[in-house]
């Protein structure tokens, strides 16, 4: 299957210890996520390129991956350096393989025969304290996701925010776009109550989506930043990985008072997006009756998502 050149979730960093190997379902296929004896975490494709067994029924040994079928050992680049029965090892013996770095409390892979981008962070200085992620699984293709962060229509009549002066559209490259507005809050809900009993009867957001699938929230005017990293599973089937970042204290000391304050931010953040979630379940994404102005940022978004250029695993042993 392919999908857009970029850093995916593979799941939670501390799901996968020190010498241990998983099995995740990811972009339309079964991986193997391992962390080498040094802590080094890696992807590779779940089917052994020999005949096929699952490397997730594997062990690790050292920095190597072994397949529990023949002892095959493979290393954090897929690529094998082991065969106990032959010396010599084809150097077209090798599993398709993402390169992986950790980062927001998980392991990301990316999906890609070379790494075009950076993982990338907030522009601020400063390191931040981040919250445990939350996970979200839904039965719809996960660039729907992505289009309903940047749909206008569905923020004025789910979420009841009131656009003032309109969305200011932005890019910096090919795998970025962002909006900016500001907005009144309009609704009744729980989470709008407890905005408006802080004080916030009006928000200024950035949202800044990379890669087509990373989208960075800030709400400026405030320290809080929000992160959905979402996932294909299958070209129906998504997950999310949520996770709010709070700037770091100098003294340590308040470090575990940040961690809490980010978990409560954390869940207060999912009354807003569980709303989201009941619309988008076994939805069908398809541009049937557009609205040329309601619809104009959606639409731009997903022009944006459609000419970022995809890739798909090869043959895992090529002549």
């Amino acid at each position: 299957m392919q999908f857009p050149r970029s850093w995916y979730p593979l799941c939670c960093s501390h799901e996968v210890k020190r010498g241990a190997v998983i099995s995740v379902q990811a972009l339309g296929q079964q991986l193997a996520v391992f962390r080498t004896v040094l802590g080094k975490p890696a992807a590779v494709k779940a089917q052994c390129c020999h005949i096929g067994a699952d490397l997730s029924n594997g062990w690790v040994t050292g920095e190597r991956l072994i397949c529990p079928l023949h002892m095959w050992a493979f290393d954090t680049q897929g690529q094998c350096q082991d065969i106990p029965c032959q010396q010599e090892i084809p150097k077209r013996v090798r599993q398709n393989a993402l390169p992986c770095v950790e980062r927001y409390g998980l392991i990301y892979g990316f999906f890609g025969d070379s790494i075009d981008f950076n993982l990338p962070g907030y522009s601020e200085t400063g390191q931040f304290i981040t919250s445990s992620p939350l996970i979200i699984d839904f039965a719809a293709p996960y660039e729907m996701a992505g289009a309903n962060s940047f749909d206008e229509q569905h923020l004025a009549t789910v979420h009841r925010r009131q656009v003032i002066n309109g969305q200011k559209i932005m890019s910096d490259s090919s795998e970025h776009f962002a909006i900016e507005y500001q907005a009144k809050v309009c609704g009744h809900t729980l989470y709008d109550k407890i905005l408006h009993l802080i004080g916030k009867k009006q928000v200024h957001m950035r949202l800044d989506c990379r890669g087509g699938n990373l989208l960075f929230f800030s709400h400026l005017g405030t320290s809080n930043r929000m992160i959905i990293s979402l996932l294909p599973i299958d070209d129906q089937h998504s997950r999310a990985f949520i996770s709010t970042l709070l700037p770091q204290a100098k003294n340590k000391l308040f470090w575990p008072l940040q961690y809490m304050a980010a978990l409560i931010l954390n869940r207060f953040t999912m009354m807003f997006v569980q709303q989201d979630v009941k619309a988008l379940q076994g939805i069908n994404f398809k541009f049937i009756n557009v609205l040329a102005e309601a619809d104009a940022t959606m639409i731009k978004w997903y022009q944006y998502w459609k000419q970022l250029p995809r890739y798909e695993f090869s043959c895992s042993s090529k002549k």
